[in-house]
């Protein structure tokens, strides 16, 4: 039903379910077993999920470094445990909110690189437990702070109520912390009300198709024409064309070196080869003594 090579499919995940849960219906709905995730969503997240297909999973960690952006709402006046408003209530203050001068000035204020700790309902591992096993259990979760980057932030709209915003940011940045931490600033309780992701790396909602019209598409030619290839999903890395004896070296784990003479990007700097006809082989980088090594082969 998919290419030979696989691909990425951008799915406008729905509400309501974990991120494996979406990626077992796209599959049983490509009719590919082979799939995976690149960057987890909560499951009362929507927006853009990039499920990779077949041969792609093999590139599924290379996506989910890369930055992303969410459009999030703020409830004022209630704080839970997960840290949105499906978690289970720790405090409630009714009536409670912040100035739409205030609450500008802080998300304006969150452009920069600082540390931020994670919510205890996350998939980070203590002791080799997911932290988010352990907060469901009622255990204390205590997890270290981490940097995390945000490169915009603007309000969209305000009321007494909540506020909206959009935040652009680094891998690892977890927008229901922003709930516990702006929070705090505002001197009350806050939740996350919605949530939607926009944009994960190069992919945008505006590629992004849902469930009933991925469907739709496989029904029409297979899914080709919602299929991000390989090489235009990793866009981002340079990419050389191999000739075939070069690919079958490749394949046999042999290094590319002698068909590379002459490019020499910066050491551990990835690089995607392809054959002649774009379908991608290998990712591939250079050491800092100047030796190639296959990284992933695809």
């Amino acid at each position: 039903m998919i290419s030979a090579t696989g691909g990425v499919i951008v799915l406008d995940k729905p509400d309501g379910i974990t991120s494996f849960r979406a990626v077992q219906l796209a599959g049983r709905i490509l009719h590919e077993k082979k799939c995976g995730h690149a960057g987890t969503l909560d499951p009362m997240a929507t927006g853009v999920l990039p499920i990779c297909a077949g041969r792609a999973t093999k590139i599924a960690g290379y996506l989910t470094v890369q930055d992303k952006e969410y459009d999030v709402s703020f409830r004022f006046g209630i704080s839970t445990d997960t840290g949105d408003v499906t978690g289970k209530t720790l405090e409630e203050a009714a009536g409670a909110s912040a100035s739409e001068d205030e609450v500008r000035g802080a998300v304006s204020g969150l452009v920069g690189t600082w540390m931020q700790t994670p919510p205890a309902y996350s998939a980070i591992k203590v002791d080799g437990t997911r932290s988010y096993t352990l907060a469901r259990k009622g255990e204390a979760v205590e997890l270290a702070a981490r940097e995390v980057t945000v490169t915009e932030a603007g309000m969209l709209s305000w009321s007494p109520e909540g506020f909206r915003m959009r935040v652009a940011c680094s891998k690892g940045f977890y927008v229901r912390s922003l709930s516990r931490d702006l929070g705090n600033r505002f001197g009350i309780p806050m939740a996350v009300a919605t949530l939607r992701r926009t944009r994960c790396g190069p992919f945008s909602i505006s590629d992004a198709v849902t469930l009933e019209q991925l469907e739709a598409a496989v029904r029409l030619d297979g899914a080709s024409g919602v299929m991000i290839p390989v090489p235009r999903a990793l866009a981002h890395v340079p990419c050389r064309v191999i000739p075939q004896p070069a690919v079958e070296a490749v394949r046999q784990g042999r290094t590319p070196g002698p068909w590379l003479i002459g490019f020499e990007p910066a050491p551990g700097e990835l690089v995607l080869l392809a054959r002649e006809d774009g379908d991608p082989v290998a990712l591939v980088s250079l050491d800092p003594s100047g030796a190639w090594s296959i990284v992933r082969g695809i």
